[in-house]
């Protein structure tokens, strides 16, 4: 620390998450720590955090960089609520020549790469020359560099498209190997040196996500040429790790370390400076346009399959393929994959070689062996006798799934079609493969993996979804009158089919922020919104409010002295408003938009998520309808999060934000919205129906627990009307969130059971005297854990201050989980009842559960019942045979503290070693009747 830096004190109150995340990091400056990385949520006041950890603190000269110049702005707007000796000039700017306390930059400001660079060109060309000739499109380079000259003389644009990515590639190899800041810009350059003759002692990189990648491999050398200052990484969300280079992988976590302090959205919420809010999802079907050419795609699967099940049939050639020689090959043909795999299974063959036992041909490719299974089970091929059937029931078998189909196609394509002698095997593996990447199913020299589907495509952005923005607005327009303020936000502008397979179904806006907008204007309750719609090339008015949008917007141009002319172009239903002027940009009419949003001249902004994502605020959002195809954590928190602002004129305010789901559960690739449905939901926590906040989609509705993704359509009209009907109930779902009332504030994991009714679950009564109430799910559950909890405590396993938390669901479901225990019992605790609850295979140990059934005597059937009751008789009965858990089966001593328990809570009963004997006996009896558990568990995370 500087003892010359000037005064500076925060002038307000600091929030409960910040005091707590300050008391941290505070212990770290002082224990020498130099790198801190702080996660918290959009809304919850990072930037007011990281300017107290910087005035109050580090107090040192500061350098903030941000993805963007509307975060850029954000930091020097909330130096106004710090209070300094300094003038407001020498405490903070955005401007790189100016020099002051803190300079607040754009990530792109100090990682400019150069141009017009001799060098770079060089290698970029040899690269290229390079590239060609390892894929054979040239011999030699002589060959090479001819073809790229001609190409820039004939077809400059292309080239130039070229070019430019192979400058890209050799840049970062450059920077990879360290020469980071040699490849940059010269203002680039000049900025870091100013900085470092100001004596930087702290960067703050806000939204630090961004920095696995090119700025990050700039930053790491940057942060050594300023002498090593104290670095605080800010994020709403870490980064995705998915197709990143190991290199910036390891870089980005030596950069930040591990999170030092995480602030959950449930805890800002809860404290009441976040909005509560609940998430909504409505369903719609592919039109019937695109049913038709899902169902025909469909049609060529079977059609493999049939072709690859048959003798020696082949595919119907394409019309561009070269007629084929029809004459009867001598060459002997492959056998139907059936035959194939029979034999693989058979014979326990691998690609490595042969095995010698079941238990080893599974555990060296486990995703083949359920595969090859479940494959020659759903077409009734009794399986060879050494290997064990699965059990299928809960698989529908008439619906086609490449989730079942593909290691089997991958494997009979690669190791068998593919290595055929037949030159009509060979032709065939090529034309399956060509088809199945149709189907979004890639088959390598290696392997196989899931690529770009054109059904998933015309899925995503199906013209249903569209249309269903109607519905949804209108009920929400009908719930919140003139105080609505929807926002729509979409992948693109336009959504332009990317394969003439698909032209027909998806035209240039298809999906797109044009769509949604058209869509609005055109329906008579959606168009009293008003819809504006910003994209980074277009602002489109309703035709209601064009001439009144446009002078309102003068008049804020004029108030910022930016010298702006406006136009309106008309079109059918809505306005292009154009501006003309130097300082005409995206920054500027996002900005003014916004304002006149907020101010309710229009009520409705479509847009995209590169415009309305990070960075944007504006909140009066009440309702927020995500059309988008994104599912990593960053970006869908990134977009969640417009709408969780306070609004001060709505102190009771509660967002709805909506997905738009498009099914076809019928069809192969009908699911991939859904799928993409539940990502986006994996790691959002939300309101549940009990009053806890979960993580994961039972938060948006307890029946995604429960329902195969292959039922939802015969349950789509009931979760609509239940999702319309919950829009409106916004003050029931404020409650829930029990905003002010006492939380734990760390997420803790649990499990819910659906025991299936009688099936393992309720029915009969507690056999112990004195039972008035028969077993129910719940009390049956709860009756269970205790068992096990008291067990685990006893032997030490878990400590004793751990409460048993159990409470039932809709749906059947009864969730439960340790409140104020350590992360370790929590996961000893629940992994126990779910073995109790499981399947008995492996069981080293089993118990009995008896039950009393209650009968009917000659005398109390012909009393009436009040008084039959006292006559009827009890008869004991084995209900269910239950697998003693893991923890408390490694011996004898340990088994008996279980039973104890079990004894006094759920069952009078011993338990048995299941290897033998009794034991063994009683297993086979459970097995064989029916007696076995099938409770279906889900592991969730919640926040209490």
């Amino acid at each position: 620390m500087t003892t010359d830096f000037p005064e500076v004190r925060f002038q307000g109150t600091l929030r409960p998450s910040q005091a707590e995340a300050i008391a941290v990091i505070q212990q770290q400056l002082n224990a020498g720590k130099k790198r801190l990385h702080i996660v918290a949520p959009p809304g919850s006041g990072k930037t007011v955090l990281g300017l107290f950890l910087w005035a109050e603190h580090v107090r040192q000269p500061a350098l903030v960089l941000s993805p963007n110049s509307a975060i850029q702005s954000q930091w020097t707007a909330r130096t106004d609520l710090f209070q300094s000796s300094a003038c407001s000039r020498q405490l903070v700017t955005s401007d790189s020549n100016q020099d002051a306390l803190l300079t607040s930059l754009t990530y792109q400001s100090v990682t400019l790469p150069r141009r017009g660079d001799s060098d770079v060109e060089d290698a970029a060309l040899e690269y290229w020359i390079d590239l060609l000739i390892a894929r054979e499109q040239a011999q030699d380079p002589l060959e090479a560099f001819t073809w790229i000259a001609d190409l820039k003389q004939h077809n400059p644009e292309y080239y130039e498209k070229r070019i430019r990515t192979y400058r890209k590639t050799v840049r970062d190899q450059l920077v990879l190997n360290g020469n980071a800041l040699d490849m940059l810009h010269a203002s680039s350059q000049q900025t870091l040196t100013q900085l470092k003759s100001r004596g930087v002692g702290l960067i703050i990189f806000d939204e630090c996500h961004h920095l696995m990648g090119h700025w990050g491999r700039v930053l790491a050398d940057a942060h050594d040429f300023l002498e090593q200052p104290v670095i605080i990484g800010l994020t709403a969300t870490p980064p995705d790790e998915k197709g990143k280079l190991q290199e910036d992988i390891d870089r980005y976590h030596d950069f930040f370390g591990p999170i030092d302090y995480e602030v959950p959205i449930p805890a800002v919420v809860k404290d009441g400076y976040l909005a509560p809010y609940q998430d909504l999802a409505y369903f719609v079907r592919p039109t019937t346009d695109e049913l038709t050419y899902i169902a025909n795609t469909d049609d060529q699967l079977q059609q493999i399959m049939e072709t690859l099940c048959s003798e020696k049939e082949v595919l119907p050639h394409s019309s561009e393929a070269e007629p084929q020689d029809t004459s009867t090959s001598e060459t002997e043909r492959a056998e139907p994959l059936p035959i194939w795999l029979h034999s693989l299974l058979q014979n326990l063959d691998l690609p490595s070689g042969k095995v010698d036992d079941w238990a080893t041909f599974e555990r060296r490719d486990p995703t083949l062996a359920d595969a090859a299974r479940l494959f020659l089970q759903q077409r009734s091929i009794e399986l060879p006798s050494h290997v064990p059937p699965l059990e299928i029931a809960d698989i529908d078998e008439e619906i086609p799934c490449l989730n079942y189909w593909g290691p089997v196609l991958d494997r009979y394509i690669r190791h068998r079609l593919r290595r055929s002698p037949s030159p009509e095997d060979q032709d065939l593996a090529s034309r399956v493969v060509e088809q199945l990447r149709l189907l979004g199913l890639q088959i390598t020299e290696t392997g196989s993996q899931p690529c770009a589907s054109p059904v998933g495509r015309v899925i995503a952005y199906s013209q249903s979804k569209i249309q269903a923005l109607v519905p949804v607005l209108r009920a929400e327009i009908q719930n919140l009158g003139k105080t609505i303020r929807a926002v729509v936000i979409a992948d693109y502008e336009k959504t332009s089919a990317t394969s003439a397979e698909v032209e027909h179904l998806l035209d240039e806006e298809a999906g797109g922020a044009i769509a949604a907008f058209k869509e609005l204007v055109r329906d008579p309750e959606t168009d009293t919104l008003n819809p504006v719609l910003l994209t980074g090339s277009s602002v489109l008015v309703d035709d209601d409010i064009g001439e009144l949008l446009q002078k309102t917007a003068e008049q804020w141009l004029e108030e910022r002295q930016i010298d702006v002319t406006l136009s309106l172009q008309p079109y059918d239903g809505f306005h292009v408003l154009n501006g003309s002027g130097s300082q005409w940009s995206p920054r500027v009419y996002v900005e003014m938009i916004t304002d006149l949003f907020q101010q309710g001249l229009t009520c409705c902004l479509v847009g995209t998520r590169g415009l309305l994502g990070e960075g944007w605020d504006a909140n009066k959002i009440n309702v927020l309808i995500d059309l988008t195809t994104v599912t990593t954590s960053m970006t869908v928190n990134q977009l969640r999060g417009r709408s969780f602002r306070l609004d001060p004129d709505v102190p009771d305010k509660v967002a709805n934000n909506w997905d738009i789901v498009c099914i076809a559960p019928e069809f192969t690739k009908g699911l991939d919205d859904y799928e993409r449905f539940i990502k986006k939901h994996k790691r959002l926590f939300g309101v549940t129906d009990d009053g806890l906040i979960e993580k994961g989609v039972g938060h948006v509705h307890a029946a995604f627990t429960e329902i195969k993704p292959e039922g939802l359509e015969g349950s789509v009209q009931l979760l609509n009307s239940d999702m319309l009907t919950r829009a409106s109930e916004r003050s029931d779902s404020r409650a829930l969130w029990r905003i002010g009332e006492p939380y734990q504030g760390l997420p803790l994991r649990t499990i819910e059971l659906n025991t299936g009714g009688r099936a393992g679950g309720g029915g009969g009564f507690p056999p112990f005297s004195g039972m008035r109430q028969p077993w129910s799910s719940h009390s049956l559950t709860k009756a269970v854990s205790q068992a096990v909890l008291a067990a685990l405590q006893e032997t030490g396993q878990i400590s004793s201050v751990s409460q048993l938390q159990v409470g039932a669901r809709s749906g059947n479901y009864i969730r439960v989980f340790l409140d104020q225990a350590p992360e370790v019992d929590c996961d000893r605790f629940l992994e126990a009842v779910y073995q109790v609850f499981g399947p008995l295979q492996g069981a080293r140990y089993v118990i009995p559960r008896v039950v009393h059934e209650i009968e009917d005597t000659w005398i109390s059937s012909l009393l009436p019942d009040l008084l039959g009751r006292y006559f009827r008789k009890r008869k004991e009965q084995l209900a269910m045979v239950h697998a003693v858990p893991s923890d408390l089966a490694r011996n004898k001593e340990l088994v008996t503290v279980f039973e104890k328990y079990w004894n006094q809570y759920v069952s009078p009963g011993e338990a048995f070693f299941a290897y033998r004997g009794q034991g063994a006996e009683l297993l086979e009896h459970a097995q064989r009747n029916g007696l076995s558990p099938h409770t279906k568990v889900h592991r969730k995370e919640i926040f209490v």
